[in-house]
């Protein structure tokens, strides 16, 4: 009896015309290379907002999709992906991050509520504008450097703040 191979997609966001050529990417190769050898089908599936209903179909024909797609890349945000993913999902596929996953796990928030764990460090969170700009400026008075993190996504991309001085306000 052979053992069955399950299709997988492997998606991501780019320019659907530029289809084949970003699925041929190193990357993208290796990890395709790597699932195959434990019995895993996988095929790239670009995603952009314009080709949802295709990607929705693709997607719907296998068992199962890995989701890389930053929510605050060139290619959009994720307001029309995350109810496609979910979609999907109720259909039986699985998905990988899923959005009402990565919503309760507040990508960036673990970040605030593991704060006073041995890894944590001195992490405020705002969950408002108006806190933002109200409690933002007092904390750069305090002179320390500090990252400004996004709630999610913006794929490695942080901007510092090496002094109080530099805050211009939102």
């Amino acid at each position: 009896m052979s053992e069955r191979t399950y299709r997988v997609a492997m998606l991501f966001a780019g320019d659907p015309r530029s289809r084949d050529a970003e699925a041929r990417g190193d990357t993208a190769g290796r990890h395709r290379e790597a699932l195959r050898t434990v019995s895993l089908d996988v095929e790239a599936a670009v995603y952009a907002g314009e080709v949802a209903d295709g990607v929705r179909e693709q997607l719907l024909r296998g068992d199962g999709v890995l989701v890389w797609v930053d929510p605050v890349r060139k290619y959009g945000n994720r307001a029309t992906l995350d109810p496609l993913l979910r979609d999907v999902a109720s259909h039986g596929v699985f998905v990988s991050s899923h959005p009402d996953l990565i919503l309760k796990m507040g990508t960036k928030e673990v970040l605030y509520r593991t704060r006073h764990m041995s890894w944590g460090t001195d992490t405020r969170l705002y969950t408002t504008l108006e806190q933002f700009r109200c409690e933002l400026p007092q904390c750069l008075a305090e002179g320390k450097p500090r990252v400004l993190k996004q709630y999610r996504g913006n794929g490695g991309l942080w901007h510092r703040l090496l002094e109080a001085g530099s805050w211009g306000g939102v």
